[in-house]
């Protein structure tokens, strides 16, 4: 892998808050959509694969509660942390730049968050392992998502952000293949870190200018907890940014993060000692869905860029997203499953690179980046904090997997409705 190793294209050590000129060139885009990977691969593939499967051998009879205040305890962590590292890494001040050593460190970090939970044998320890994970990728993902405004000028962000939805969209079935392929838990776990390395490689090698002392603002606590207070009066492009990426996300998350208990519990796929049924359709599922997601991701971030565009791409995913949740609501068999989960990755490809250009055009302030794409990212966070208490509800008092399919399908033509709200942004 190779990246650029000069400070960030269009940035230079007085113009923080400007935003950048000049394009990033391939090295860059490939050392970012590299990195990307383990990125994605330690944020997604434990939620999906790992956890559940460890919570259910631990307690079978327990598993669909204990799995609901592990998720929830571990992803409310970053409700907290995600916009202080984010306004931290505005104000670092270090030879390495600022957002070099939270990607470092994020990465070293989540890497050993990642092994220690493979050691653990109750649902407590499963618990506080992925409470750390979620922390330390929370604390990788302050760099990594603001380094794009940061160096990334405006009209190459679509397609930027097209590759990096890639790895986005490919984590699942990377991290899926790696698990099947490993032995136990320290194993499992053991190979997913190991893709950190493509992390430390681009915080190595990628230009992060270094912030001059006299610039870096003081930190107080007030001015933390002012980041929850949205101010929609004087950003509402923003807000409404921030509302529509959460209703998106909560939709996809309903659609799909109980996908291995919906295999098992209702089409009968059960994990045997001498046949993983559930694990190997849900590789299926995800590979369905991943490679439909990236069949339009870059190009999709491409058109919006081309285009000038980028609403009425994000309402069209969203939309296409509603479709498909709406289809495995009405008839739950595999092949339907297989059929909804095509439809799905094309809606959420489409949504997943313009929504980010979209939402790096309506930040308030381009010297606190850092900060409120810190806010930004929690959206995409939240959502799946909220899934398991609702599906819970849903499932067990609502009408089942049907129920928790059409909150899916609702939340998504929610988003849509928002995104026609913002006005500062085509």
């Amino acid at each position: 892998m190779s990246t650029e190793t000069s400070p960030g294209p269009g940035t230079t050590s007085s113009s923080f808050d400007a935003e950048p000129t000049a394009k990033v060139r391939a090295p860059w885009i490939t050392g970012f959509v590299v990195a990307g990977l383990g990125w994605q691969v330690a944020s997604q593939v434990p939620s999906t694969f790992t956890v559940p499967q460890q919570i259910k051998d631990i307690d079978p009879a327990g598993h669909v509660a204990d799995f609901a205040w592990v998720n929830t305890i571990g992803t409310l962590s970053i409700l907290f942390l995600g916009p202080l590292f984010g306004m931290l890494s505005d104000r670092t001040v270090s030879r390495f730049g600022r957002r070099r050593p939270w990607i470092a460190f994020g990465g070293v970090a989540g890497a050993g968050a990642l092994v220690f939970s493979g050691t653990q044998n109750s649902v407590w320890g499963v618990g506080l392992g992925y409470l750390l994970q979620t922390v330390f990728v929370a604390a990788l993902a302050a760099g990594m998502v603001t380094i794009v405004p940061d160096q990334v000028p405006s009209g190459q962000r679509g397609i930027v952000l097209g590759w990096g939805g890639v790895p986005q969209a490919a984590a699942l079935i990377v991290g899926g293949v790696l698990v099947s392929l490993s032995k136990g838990y320290v194993g499992q776990y053991a190979a997913l870190a190991s893709l950190m390395v493509f992390v430390l490689l681009f915080a190595w090698r990628v230009g992060d200018p270094q912030l001059p002392r006299e610039r870096r603002e003081p930190f107080s606590f007030q001015a933390y907890l002012a980041n929850y207070r949205i101010q929609v009066r004087q950003y509402p492009d923003f807000g409404w940014a921030l509302a529509t990426r959460f209703l998106m996300v909560l939709g996809y998350g309903l659609g799909t993060l109980y996908t291995p208990y919906f295999l098992s519990d209702v089409l009968g796929f059960k994990n045997t000692p001498s046949d993983k049924s559930n694990d190997s359709h849900l590789l299926i599922v995800v590979a369905v869905n991943s490679v439909s997601t990236v069949a339009l991701v870059v190009i999709a971030g491409w058109l919006s860029d081309r285009w000038g565009r980028r609403k009425p791409l994000v309402a069209a995913g969203s939309a296409v997203m509603a479709v498909a949740a709406a289809m495995i609501a009405v008839h739950q068999t595999w092949g339907m499953m297989l059929a909804a989960g095509a439809v799905l990755g094309l809606g959420y490809g489409v949504y997943l690179s313009v929504d980010g250009a979209l939402v790096t055009q309506t930040l308030p302030s381009g010297a606190d980046r850092g900060r409120d794409m810190g806010f930004a990212n929690l959206m995409t966070i939240i959502p799946f904090a909220l899934v398991p208490p609702i599906a819970a509800l849903l499932i067990k008092f609502a009408g089942g997997y049907a129920a928790l399919f059409w909150a899916s399908a609702i939340a998504s033509v929610a988003g849509a409705v928002c995104i026609n709200r913002i006005r500062g942004v085509r």
